[in-house]
C-alpha cells in the first residue's frame, strides 16, 4: 500500500531537505574559511615590502650606478661620465690618462649591511703600453654610496666573468704563463676571490 502524504507534511519534509540543504553549504563554507585566509595572509606576506637589513635599515631597491661614479686607483683619482674619464697625462702632453668601465660586472651585498652594492672592472690606460684591468666595489652604504679602492686584477688580461659567491667576488681571469710575451693573447685561466672588509677589497 503506497502512504499518500498529505499538503502540510509535504510541505514539512521540503522544509526539512532545504535546511539540510542550507546545513551543506554552512559546513562547506566553514570548511573553506580556513584556506580563504591562509590565502589572504600568503598575499599579504608577498606584498610586504623587502630587503630590510638586521641592523632595520631598509635597502636600497637598485644598486649603485657605476657609470658616474669616482673611484680611487693606486694614487689616481678617477670620475666617470657615462663610464669614461680621460686627463692628460701630464700639463700640456698629448698622452692621455684613459679609464672605461667594463661591461662585467655583478650585484649583491658584500659588506653585509643589507645593502646592494655595485662590483665593476676598470680598464686603466695610463698613457704607456699597458693596459691595466682593476676590480672595484661601490659600497651602498646608509649615508651614501662610498668607494672601495680598486684592486690590480693583471696587465693585458681578459676578464671572462664576475660573480658573487654569497658575500664573496669571483673573477674569472685568462692570463699568461711567467715570461709569456704580451704579444700572444692570455690563455691560462684562473680564479681571484675577494672579500669586503672594513671597505676594502681582500684577496682570499
Amino acid at each position: 500500500m503506497t502512504a499518500t502524504l498529505s499538503s502540510g507534511a509535504r510541505r514539512r519534509c521540503a522544509r526539512h531537505q532545504n535546511e539540510r540543504v542550507n546545513a551543506s553549504k554552512v559546513t562547506r563554507t566553514t570548511r573553506t574559511l580556513p584556506n580563504v585566509l591562509l590565502l589572504t595572509v600568503a598575499l599579504v606576506a608577498a606584498c610586504a615590502p623587502t630587503g630590510t637589513a638586521a641592523s632595520g635599515v631598509t635597502s636600497s631597491v637598485v644598486p649603485p650606478d657605476p657609470s658616474n661614479a669616482t673611484f680611487k686607483i693606486e694614487r689616481d683619482t678617477v670620475a666617470l661620465v657615462n663610464g669614461r674619464a680621460e686627463r692628460e697625462a701630464a700639463p700640456g702632453s698629448a698622452t692621455k690618462v684613459t679609464t672605461t668601465l667594463a661591461d662585467l660586472r655583478a650585484s649583491g651585498d658584500v659588506d653585509g649591511d643589507g645593502r646592494p652594492d655595485t662590483v665593476v672592472v676598470l680598464i686603466y690606460q695610463p698613457g704607456s703600453s699597458g693596459t691595466f684591468s682593476y676590480l672595484a666595489v661601490l659600497l651602498n652604504a646608509t649615508g651614501g654610496v662610498t668607494t672601495a679602492p680598486a684592486v690590480l686584477l693583471g696587465d693585458r688580461i681578459k676578464i671572462s666573468g664576475v660573480k658573487l659567491d654569497g658575500r664573496t667576488i669571483v673573477v674569472d681571469v685568462l692570463d699568461r704563463t711567467a715570461g709569456q710575451p704580451f704579444s700572444e693573447s692570455p690563455s691560462v685561466a684562473s680564479t681571484k676571490r675577494f672579500v669586503v672588509d672594513r671597505g676594502a677589497l681582500i684577496a682570499r
